[in-house]
């Protein structure tokens, strides 16, 4: 198995749904960092680039979709995965038509989350690497 590690970051404010994200991910080849919240997963992404973001969609402070909106915003933006267990339908195509890579929704699958991940990763890698995904996002 030569598969590239990719930097994630968990956003998820319960404790044991962030550690368990964080420890199927890990097992499956990842490299991950915590955040709680938005505002937390915004500091850590200034000091660090990630390949991909997960995040839990309602959370205090700042929500996934407050963070999404700021992250597709820059200019090397990360995949991005919003988790939950409600959205509507309306919502859910807004945040997809607004780059959002992909919504899953809880329970989830982490097998499927880190296939999906590495998948998105790799297809960006690939635009970038093109000139096709400058500017995408």
């Amino acid at each position: 198995m030569n598969e590239r590690t990719y930097q994630v970051l968990v956003v998820e404010d319960e404790p044991a749904l962030r550690l368990l994200t964080m420890c199927e991910l890990s097992r499956r080849g990842f490299a991950c960092d915590a955040a709680r919240d938005g505002m937390h997963a915004l500091e850590l992404a200034t000091e660090r680039r990630y390949d991909a973001v997960v995040s839990d969609f309602r959370m205090p402070r700042m929500s996934g979709h407050s963070l999404a909106i700021e992250l597709l915003g820059r200019q090397d933006r990360p995949v991005i995965v919003l988790l939950t267990g409600v959205m509507e339908p309306s919502q859910a195509m807004e945040l997809i038509a607004g780059g959002v890579d992909d919504i899953l929704f809880k329970p989830f699958d982490h097998g499927l989350l880190a296939a999906k991940l590495r998948a998105l990763v790799e297809r960006r890698a690939m635009l970038c690497a093109s000139g096709a995904g400058r500017g995408a996002g």
